[in-house]
Order: structure tokens, then C-alpha cells, then sequence
């Protein structure tokens, strides 16, 4: 079972709350100086459909801000923006969006603002935005997604470049085909900062439209980056709970991993490997999202049996392999 990484924020608690400044409803909650993070969750309208969880985070400590992945309606946007008005009189100069999911993205119609992404994740947007839009509208109500629209990038990220953001700068590191088709990690090397997005997620896993391997390889190069501190989703820590918290993310994957693995070996159908996992606990709707990433994980396993490759190494051991 997967060990949760407890949020833990090392510094002021919230400075803008709900009820304060225009009552913005939205609270932003300082990491580090020019290092700020929102924790958002959005109930689904349907029990059964899994809440909306992201993380923004916003660099800056003068009047200009960087936004990184905004939020899901323009409503909180737009909230964003009040709450970040209420402070020195902040205003966004850019968004960046981290990868291609309605729960980052939705909130970029909110600012005139220009957004910076990788050509994969634009392209991604560009292709699943309207459908996207339409299935958040289902799952929130369309009270929550009033006035949203899809806003795409019209600034291009490169692997290895660098982003002056905040104060610091922060090379674009390009993780593909991990948690989406391009995940974004933006690294400060002098502090060893790493914001690493829903590649790490102190609530859930959601395998999207990447693949299990890509996003082993993209834990396993932030690794080797060693950062003090990882800011991930709904997820805060420094020091010696960064490991942990790569740790876990790749636990977290390497169980579905195995599961496929054993399933394969036992020349079960996919059906079988559902009927024998025995970790369903939780809500139907925290099921359901486990049955699919199992179901994903095993249909990208039995294309490595078929092939007659070995599991993900980081997720062998000894006693575990064809």
C-alpha cells in the first residue's frame, strides 16, 4: 500500500484567507521567501467521480508574480488573483502550466497574462482542452466552470533552458511521457528546489496519459538532482523527507507494477488481476481510480511480457521477475 507523504509547511501558515481582502476564497501559503503554494480540492457533483486535487504555486517576493498551473475554472483564477492583489499590491506577469490536465489549466482564461509551456504539453491542451472543459463542467456543475474557457500557451518551454522567475533561476527540466505526455520540473540548482507538479502527489496516484516506465525514469532523474526541498502536489517537504517522498511516489507505482507482474506470470486476464487485488479500501470512487490505474499498469506490462522484456528495474528485487 502506498504511504502518504504528509504536507508539512516549513514557514508562515496562510497569509491570504477566505473572508480577508474581497473575501478571495482562496489561501496562499508561503514556503519560502518568493516560494508561495494553493492547495485546492473541488468536490465532484457525482459521489462515485473522485474529487479535483492541484497545487499552484507562485514565485515572486516584488509586485510581479509567475504563476505555475493556476487552477481548474476561472473562478479560482480569478480568486488567485484577488488574494495575490491583497499583498503588496502583487500582480501575474506569467503562468506556466506544468503539464496538460483541466485541473492545472482551466484557471489560465483568469489572467492576460502570457503562459509558457513545453510543445508537447500545448499540443496535448490543443487536442483534449475542449473535452476536458466539457467533463470538468460535468463533474463540478456548470455553476463552478461559469465564464471558463480554454486559454492555450503562446510561449514555449525548452528541456535545459532557464526560467529568471521570483528572483531565481529555474532550468525547465522535461520529464516525457511520465505522468502525461510532457511533465515539467522547474529546478533551482543554487537552493536545490524542485517543483515537480502530480509527478509526486501527497494524496493520490493518477496514471494519465503517460506511461509507468517514463515516470520511474522522471523520480529516478529528480533523485539524482538531490533537492532539499520538493514541492509536488498537496505536497511540502525538505531535508530527509524528499527521499521519502520519492520513495513512496515509485512504491506507490512499483505495487501496481508488481500486481501486473504476478497476474502476467500467472497467465491471468485482466479481469482476474482486478478480482484478486485486495487493496480497495476507501470510497467507490478511490476504487474505481485504482481499478484504472491497475488496468493501465497491466496493459503496459503485458506489452513488455508479449515483447519478452523484464519488469521496470527500479521496481525489481530478488525475488521477483520472470
Amino acid at each position: 500500500m502506498r504511504r502518504l507523504v504528509t504536507c508539512a509547511l516549513f514557514g508562515v501558515t496562510a497569509s491570504v484567507q477566505a473572508g480577508s481582502c474581497g473575501a478571495s476564497g482562496v489561501s496562499v501559503q508561503p514556503v519560502l521567501p518568493g516560494v508561495s503554494v494553493v492547495h485546492g480540492r473541488w468536490r465532484a457533483v457525482d459521489p462515485l467521480t473522485p474529487d479535483h486535487i492541484a497545487t499552484t504555486v507562485v514565485l515572486g517576493q516584488g509586485s510581479e508574480l509567475t504563476v505555475l498551473d493556476p487552477g481548474p475554472t476561472v473562478a479560482q483564477g480569478r480568486g488567485l488573483a484577488r488574494a495575490l492583489r491583497c499583498v503588496r499590491t502583487q500582480r501575474v506577469v506569467r503562468l506556466v502550466n506544468s503539464h496538460a490536465h483541466a485541473e492545472q489549466t482551466l484557471a489560465n482564461a483568469a489572467f492576460a497574462a502570457p503562459i509558457a509551456a513545453t510543445a508537447a504539453t500545448r499540443a496535448a491542451m490543443q487536442g483534449r482542452c475542449p473535452s476536458c472543459l466539457s467533463s470538468m463542467r460535468v463533474d463540478l456543475g456548470p455553476a463552478a466552470l461559469r465564464g471558463t474557457r480554454i486559454r492555450l500557451p503562446n510561449e514555449q518551454l525548452r528541456d535545459g533552458e532557464w526560467l529568471q522567475a521570483g528572483g531565481r533561476a529555474w532550468q525547465v527540466v522535461e520529464m516525457p511521457l511520465a505522468h502525461t505526455e510532457s511533465d515539467l520540473v522547474l529546478w533551482n540548482a543554487d537552493e536545490r528546489i524542485a517543483l515537480a507538479g502530480p509527478l509526486v502527489d501527497g494524496v493520490r496516484l493518477v496514471l494519465a496519459q503517460g506511461s509507468v516506465q517514463g515516470w520511474l525514469d522522471a523520480l529516478e532523474r529528480m533523485a539524482s538532482m538531490r533537492p532539499q526541498w520538493l514541492i509536488g502536489q498537496h505536497l511540502v517537504v525538505q531535508g530527509d523527507a524528499v527521499p521519502q517522498a520519492l520513495a513512496a511516489q515509485r512504491q506507490a507505482l512499483c505495487h501496481l507494477v508488481h500486481q501486473a507482474w504476478q497476474g502476467l506470470e500467472k497467465g491471468w486476464t485482466e479481469s482476474e488481476v482486478l478480482q484478486q487485488a485486495t487493496d480497495w479500501a476507501g470510497s467507490e470512487a478511490e476504487r474505481r481510480l485504482r481499478r484504472f490505474n491497475l488496468l493501465r499498469v497491466w496493459r503496459e506490462m503485458e506489452g513488455r511480457w508479449i515483447a519478452q522484456q523484464s519488469m521496470p528495474s527500479a521496481c525489481s528485487a530478488p525475488d521477483v521477475g520472470r
